[in-house]
């Protein structure tokens, strides 16, 4: 078995040892896990949505971002995303366990989902809000995961491409982060931090 998510190469990503690490961090089925992933993302949005209609107009945490109600439904996706990747991943007890009320986890998540976004939208090269499978590799050195291999990356990337098309939206990207993450904590990575933050 691997030792770490630096060394694996081709002869991993063809001989079935990706599914073999996935099932030792409890993932037995990929596509089970992202469809997971959506759903809770799906209902994260809409709790955050719900969450901010009880909030004053004026007082909305949303009334940091100006916009209409598209833009802030599109936020509202980012965050949950963002939320989800850190459940997923087992970061969000450690982060709850760490701050201070819920202001702070709110303005925590807002910050760090804005952060990623801005970073997955710099590799939004055509602006149609997807990342193609070149991308994905950057896009990990410029958050910290640049200890996995190019094959590890593109073997995950084919994973969570559900509809085939080579590219990624934000949503199928923190699942694939939630992945790496999980991976990193039982094989490691050889970057001295294991990755997870963002």
């Amino acid at each position: 078995m691997l030792t770490d998510l630096l060394n694996f190469g081709r002869e991993q990503l063809e001989n079935g040892t990706l599914f073999s690490m996935l099932e030792a961090v409890g993932i037995n089925n990929a596509d089970d896990f992202i469809n997971g992933f959506r759903n809770q993302t799906r209902q994260e949005a809409e709790r955050i949505r719900e969450s901010s209609r009880l909030m004053s107009v004026g007082e909305s945490v949303f009334g940091l971002f100006s916009g209409s109600k598209d833009e802030d439904d599109s936020l509202s996706m980012i965050q949950a995303a963002y939320k989800t990747y850190k459940l997923f991943s087992g970061l969000l007890q450690d982060e709850q366990n760490d701050n201070n009320g819920l202001f702070g986890d709110i303005t925590s998540t807002i910050n760090d989902a804005q952060k990623m976004y801005e970073l997955y939208k710099k590799f939004d090269r055509n602006g149609d809000g997807t990342i193609t499978i070149e991308d994905v590799q950057t896009y990990f050195q410029e958050i910290g995961l640049g200890f996995v291999s190019p094959y590890l990356a593109k073997g995950l990337f084919l994973l969570v491409d559900k509809n085939q098309n080579g590219r990624l939206d934000f949503v199928d990207l923190m699942g694939l982060c939630s992945i790496v993450y999980k991976l990193t904590q039982t094989f490691g990575g050889t970057g001295g931090d294991s990755g997870g933050r963002f």
